[in-house]
């Protein structure tokens, strides 16, 4: 089977601390030849083409990848003993010029760079991955954890509700209900936007020029909670677009869209 091929090819091979629950070793490389890492993944990789998912690897997988690409990540300089070794495509996200937070949660709460986790999905399961190292440090008197359960007025899919765990510093929970009355005016503004974008980004404890960076982003990739669409303009269909602020498409005669 040909796979495709994509326009970046880069991946990131990581040492995953179990116990800090984040990355503490990462390194990026290039493939130019998709086949050669997916024989290495085995059929692991059958029903995932792009190599879209993150993959566990083990050792002899690891030392399979150092032959054929002349790299990897050596266990012996590595002071955990807790390790999983994965592997995941590069994201154009890791270009940020700061760290963001998303898998650097628990860290950087208890190193007061962070001031609130919000982890929320569909449930069940009634818990998430790595819950019980937050939980550890709650027992341990650090952190304060609030959980809120959602229902669904049905099952959907088989699951019950959605399911929020927050955590904060001692003397941070002020900001929990701070982060729910955001996302409570935001159900009765009209949805998310860049406004409550920017202020969830302070609640969480990043900078004023992190927001700005983050929210630039955003707006280039289309905005916040909104439905993305596409269609071909005019010179004078752009000049509106941008007299929009980049944030809605000229008013066009077809298609006609039906949204729901």
């Amino acid at each position: 089977m040909i796979r495709p091929s994509l326009h970046s090819n880069h991946f990131i091979l990581e040492a995953f601390d179990c116990d800090r629950w984040c990355p503490i070793a990462q390194t990026l490389f290039h493939v130019a030849d998709i086949e050669a890492l997916c024989s290495i993944l085995g059929t692991a990789s059958d029903k995932d083409p792009e190599l879209r998912r993150t993959y566990h690897l083990d050792d002899e997988e690891l030392a399979a990848l150092t032959a054929r690409f002349g790299f990897g990540l050596d266990r012996s300089l590595l002071e955990s003993a807790n390790l999983v070794i994965r592997l995941r495509r590069w994201h154009r996200l890791c270009e940020a010029p700061y760290l963001i937070h998303t898998g650097y949660e628990l860290p950087l709460l208890l190193d007061g760079r962070k001031k609130l986790a919000r982890m929320s999905d569909w449930y069940p399961p009634m818990t998430f991955d790595g819950e019980d190292r937050f939980d550890h440090w709650v027992a341990e008197g650090l952190l304060h954890r609030e959980e809120v359960l959602e229902p669904f007025d049905s099952p959907v899919r088989g699951y019950l509700g959605n399911r929020t765990v927050y955590y904060t510093l001692k003397g941070e929970e002020w900001r929990i209900p701070a982060s729910k009355l955001i996302w409570e005016a935001s159900s009765k503004a009209g949805g998310w936007n860049e406004y409550f974008e920017r202020l969830e980004g302070m609640l969480y404890g990043y900078e004023n020029w992190q927001n700005d960076w983050w929210i630039d982003i955003g707006l280039q990739g289309g905005g916040f909670g909104r439905p993305k669409f596409c269609c071909p303009v005019t010179s004078a269909g752009l000049a509106w677009i941008e007299a929009a602020g980049f944030r809605a498409l000229p008013p066009i005669e077809s298609p006609a869209l039906a949204i729901a």
